[in-house]
């Protein structure tokens, strides 16, 4: 009786056994593959976001003169195309990322829309011919906002799965969507102190 029962806890502890080493196996396996598959997702959308800042940045220095010059009628005109930036159209597992880093990147597009609605708004409303000038400010604001975002993004993602930090060299591309942001509010803040004493 005993070496039955013996035998038969034996087997069973067998049975346990191997099915434990199978169900480690495969979360072994399994886990390996989402963090590949993470990986793989930050790098492409990092490259992504990284390329879209630096077209914003073209678009903050569009001011709308050719080679420092306006048109033949003394008109400027947009220069640079905006750029889009389509996550979505990746064939990636995006959640292998955790829910509010891949909403964030999956929202830019949105906020992109949205810019680009304010944008519009203040050519077709607020701005005129021949310089267009608060059209031409607020297209510069809103890109640089925007690169401002992509490039906090793609650092985001390479913290995310322990990529090396962005490579500055001699032009630090964060640092100039900064400084262009910082000194369009500047000259907004001032146009707002003329207003009060205009009006006091």
């Amino acid at each position: 009786m005993d070496k039955a029962y013996i035998g038969l806890l034996g087997g069973l502890l067998g049975v346990v056994l191997g099915v434990s080493l199978t169900v480690a196996k495969e979360w072994w396996f399994d886990s390996r593959k989402s963090k590949k598959e993470a990986e793989y997702l930050c790098i492409h959308i990092v490259c992504m976001l990284e390329r879209f800042a630096g077209k914003c940045i073209d678009v903050v220095y569009d001011d709308g003169l050719f080679q420092g010059q306006p048109d033949k009628d003394g008109r400027r005109h947009i220069q640079v195309s905006l750029p889009d930036f389509e996550p979505e159209s990746v064939d990636v597992e995006w959640k292998s990322l955790p829910a509010k880093l891949m909403y964030e990147i999956l929202n830019l597009p949105s906020d992109i829309e949205i810019a680009n609605a304010q944008i519009n708004g203040v050519f077709e409303y607020v701005t005129s011919p021949p310089d267009y000038e608060e059209g031409f400010e607020e297209r510069q604001y809103q890109y640089a906002t925007l690169g401002i975002k992509s490039l906090n993004l793609a650092a985001k993602l390479r913290k995310h799965v322990g990529l090396p930090k962005r490579e500055v060299g001699d032009w630090d591309l964060f640092k100039q969507l900064n400084d262009e942001k910082d000194k369009i509010e500047s000259l907004r803040n001032m146009r707002v102190e003329e207003r009060e004493k205009r009006n006091s």
